[in-house]
């Protein structure tokens, strides 16, 4: 499908969902001033804002700028939903499962962290820890007795960070002994954990009937596996260049990469033919 074809299925854009890592930051996690720009833009032209990551709610906020309303959120990869500065869903992690799933990983010495609200929790504080701790803007708590603590502390999320060319068959052995629960490659060396009855997909659903529009009005960002349910309930969706082969397959089009300020080029075009001008950048498929 060609550019203008796509966009022809908008009547109008009413709302832009956007991942943050590999999408709306660059690879050194900066927010550009184009993309900032283009986020101004929007806000501009009424349209909603929704930033959607398997970060947890605080540290979306801490990676934009204070000028750019982070009202509508899904955290977690839509385990953790706020419309409106209101949070209006959270879905955890069965405690039993969530201390059974990292006490496999420590006994095949494969680092797991939890999220707890948005408390990033981690058994102790090593560089792997620390690195994270780092991305994700927080300050670590240390619970050394993790899988038994998080018999009583129900978790909103579980990471395991593995090396990239691991992390297939980190997923498939701890899918096969745990099927009900949802194991999503986000990045390179990240395995998100959450519960099965959340996605990116069902939160974009969930927002967009919060602010009554239709999901065929939004248009969606993303690059990795964790974005695939998202980009496919859009009305449009763009991957990015450096996404996933998995995530380019379901988007509508596939933009520049998130170091080529992809979001913003190919968000500006789409604001630009909204109010009738044509002469701007078309985005590629493979």
């Amino acid at each position: 499908m060609v550019f203008g074809e796509a966009i022809s299925k908008l009547e109008k854009i009413v709302a832009v969902f956007s991942d943050i890592d590999g999408t709306l930051l660059n690879s050194k996690e900066e927010l550009t001033e184009e993309n900032v720009f283009a986020l101004r833009e929007a806000v501009k032209s009424g349209i909603y804002l929704v930033f959607a990551s398997g970060r947890s709610t605080v540290s979306i906020r801490n990676v934009l700028p204070q000028e750019i309303e982070s009202n509508n959120i899904i955290a977690f990869n839509g385990s953790g939903i706020t419309v409106g500065g209101r949070l209006i869903s959270r879905t955890k992690l069965d405690p039993l499962v969530a201390s059974s799933i990292t006490r496999k990983a420590f006994d095949n010495s494969i680092h797991i962290h939890a999220y707890i609200d948005d408390r990033l929790v981690f058994s102790e504080i090593n560089n792997t820890a620390a690195d994270y701790a780092l991305h994700a803007g927080l300050e670590p708590v240390v619970v050394h007795e993790l899988a038994e603590y998080l018999k009583t502390h129900a978790p909103t999320k579980l990471v395991i960070i593995s090396a990239t060319e691991e992390i297939p068959m980190v997923r498939d052995g701890f899918a096969r002994d745990f099927p009900l629960i949802r194991f999503t490659r986000a990045g390179d060396i990240y395995l998100d954990v959450t519960s099965p009855a959340v996605d990116k997909g069902k939160a974009l659903a969930i927002v967009c009937k919060e602010l009554g529009i239709s999901p065929k009005e939004a248009v969606a960002f993303g690059d990795s596996d964790n974005d695939i349910e998202m980009l496919k309930s859009a009305g449009v969706s763009v991957a990015m260049a450096n996404g996933s082969w998995e995530a380019k397959k379901v988007a509508t089009l596939i933009g520049p990469s998130n170091d080529e300020n992809g979001f913003a080029r190919v968000l500006m075009d789409l604001l630009q033919r909204q109010i009738g001008r044509t002469e701007t950048y078309r985005p590629t498929l493979d």
